[in-house]
């Protein structure tokens, strides 16, 4: 492929610092070991992230819906980390891997979940994928949640404005012509749509873990999430003071982390 932009080399930069600082401590403080550990990244981008882990001594499969992407993350998967990674160009839904001989040991979902349609079917499949000690790690920022529609990847002043991806009726179509017709990157509005139908909750989500018999082993939410940190050099804000306060919890909490298991059948 062509030379990578500055922009996506910053771009995975920022994934594995993510990975490296806070993804992989969170997780060992929760009881992962990396060593050996077989890693399953859906939605893995740039990659950034499995490299990290790699370094960590995991395996990991890396599965991608862009080839672009995925493109870019084996141009910048450095020599260390190609033996131990496996990028595959597909869709979740779709994806042409069988777990034959090794189902993986943690599945991660970063900031996909909200994007995907029908997640209980999501949940379904995830469950399929796990044996009896996988682990499922998924973040997201809820739907209420001041950016939760990922605003920030829109180019006029609306990028800065919190909530307004929630806005009812006649509001939002008033945001929505405008976004179609001034802002710079009017694309994403389709992805904002989606993310309006197929909106996702911290209480819909702990409703559909449990309707499909798995069962939630720990949890952390964030005010101010540590992707803001490194991106924006915001204080990490913890939000587990507002998990029992649902409204509170819904529109103030940028980032939910979960650690998810089977339960014993």
């Amino acid at each position: 492929m062509n030379e990578v932009s500055p922009q996506k080399r910053a771009y995975w930069q920022y994934q594995y610092r993510l990975g490296k600082e806070y993804l992989i401590p969170i997780l060992e403080q929760w009881g992962i070991r990396f060593r050996d550990l077989l890693v399953f990244d859906i939605g893995c981008a740039e990659g950034g992230v499995l490299c990290a882990m790699t370094e960590a001594g995991a395996r990991a499969v890396g599965l991608e819906i862009s080839p672009s992407r995925l493109a870019i993350a084996m141009h910048l998967a450095q020599t260390g980390h190609r033996p131990r990674i496996h990028f595959v160009a597909a869709d979740f839904f779709h994806s042409p891997i069988i777990w034959n001989h090794r189902q993986p040991d943690l599945i991660i979902l970063r900031d996909v979940f909200e994007h995907l349609p029908n997640k209980p079917l999501v949940v379904q499949r995830l469950k399929e994928c796990m044996h009896a000690n996988t682990k499922l790690f998924i973040t997201f920022p809820p739907f209420y949640a001041p950016f939760g529609g990922h605003q920030q990847m829109l180019k006029s002043w609306l990028r800065r404005l919190p909530y307004f991806h929630a806005a009812p009726g006649l509001l939002w179509k008033m945001f929505r012509w405008w976004i179609r017709r001034f802002d710079g990157n009017p694309d994403f509005l389709t992805e904002m749509e989606n993310l309006r139908r197929n909106r996702i909750t911290i209480t819909l989500f702990r409703k559909l873990i449990r309707a499909n018999g798995l069962k939630i082993r720990t949890e952390q939410f964030y005010i101010s999430r540590p992707s803001y940190h490194i991106r924006f050099g915001w204080p990490i804000i913890s939000g587990n003071i507002l998990r029992r306060v649902p409204l509170l919890r819904e529109c103030l909490i940028s980032g939910a982390y979960f650690l998810i298991e089977r339960t014993s059948e």
